[in-house]
């Protein structure tokens, strides 16, 4: 099973960086070609089970995703992927914040493992990587920072 780490310095706190990560149903608010989000099944969007959908700009379709796990004290969020126009196949991702101590910053770590494939697992992390950094320069973009 392929695994993804990527992480990113963001000059802001952590707690601000968390208002925005930590949304479950807030993604198109910053994510690069996420045009909706919805919660579908009646749960609250901080309640692990909720389900979301997300529209996504073009004619890729629509991803679902399921929260498995959201720890505000801990700064992290773990969803999987249940359908998609992706590349890989049983995803489960998520981000955990970690706070730098001597200049009030978040060290940001989106992190994923999924299936692939045989022979596309580099393929595969490649498209995973791509798609963290784009939502990292992103979120920086969102954040003024």
């Amino acid at each position: 099973m392929p695994k993804v780490l990527v992480s990113t310095v963001i000059n802001a706190p952590i707690g601000r960086v968390w208002h925005t990560v930590g949304n479950f149903e807030g993604l198109d608010g910053w994510m690069p070609g996420i045009t909706s989000s919805v919660i579908e099944d009646g749960k609250g969007p901080t309640e692990v089970g909720a389900v979301r959908s997300l529209g996504v700009m073009g004619d890729e379709g629509a991803l679902q995703e399921r929260l498995e796990e959201l720890k505000p004290d801990e700064y992290r969020i773990v969803y999987s992927v249940l359908k998609g126009p992706l590349p890989v196949d049983n995803i489960k991702t998520g981000m955990q914040l970690r706070p730098i101590t001597d200049t009030h910053g978040t060290l940001g770590e989106w992190f994923s493992e999924f299936d692939t494939k045989a022979g596309a697992e580099e393929e595969g992390q490649q498209h995973m990587i791509r798609v963290f950094n784009a939502g990292f320069r992103a979120l920086k973009r969102h954040l003024g920072v």
